[in-house]
């Protein structure tokens, strides 16, 4: 019995390894602010994906990540940042055309003399996006965006969105340009 815990406690933790590793983060944020200043934020609404289970849990996620950071969440209006969560998901569709003609071999060109086959490409999109404003000023002080965080089952993305979001705020705040010395 415990052999089997063991292989399944290893298996759980392999898949979440594994999500992780897929998923890409990136942050920006404006280096003149001074992040100690910020103290209080509240949650605006953003662009849904489409799903309002998978937008609550990305929302309660990023409220967890900035709770976690020091941060008081307030009513909306009374905080010094202002936060929106976007989350986007939808199949797009990519067709590319390849060209054999003039000069040998396939590649892709404008028109021209020779056979061509067009193929059809579909691929998920999901991107979470999460934008931090000073409340008063309403202008930008942190963006972090991650993509690849979806998945085909709705335990999956539950997973997913948190390490996205864990993933995303793991440097925040970032260091002030007072701390810093710039």
């Amino acid at each position: 019995m415990t052999a089997r815990i063991l292989v399944g406690a290893g298996v759980v933790m392999m898949m979440t390894t594994a999500c992780g590793y897929s998923i890409k983060t990136a942050t920006d944020y404006n280096h003149q602010v001074n992040f100690s200043n910020y103290h209080s934020f509240f949650i605006m609404k953003g662009n849904s994906s489409g799903n309002p289970l998978m937008d609550q849990r990305a929302t309660a996620d990023v409220e967890t990540a900035l709770v976690s950071k020091g941060w008081l969440e307030v009513p909306e209006g009374q905080g010094q940042a202002a936060v929106v969560v976007h989350a986007a998901t939808k199949t797009k569709h990519t067709y590319q055309t390849l060209y054999d003609g003039w000069g040998g071999g396939w590649r892709y060109r404008w028109g021209g003399l020779g056979g061509a086959t067009t193929f059809v490409e579909d691929y998920k999109v999901g991107t979470l996006v999460v934008d931090i404003f000073d409340a008063k000023t309403k202008q930008a002080i942190w963006h972090g965006s991650a993509s690849d965080a979806l998945s085909n089952n709705s335990k999956s993305n539950a997973d997913a969105t948190e390490q996205a979001i864990n993933k995303m705020f793991n440097t925040f705040p970032p260091p002030s340009a007072v701390a810093s010395g710039q």
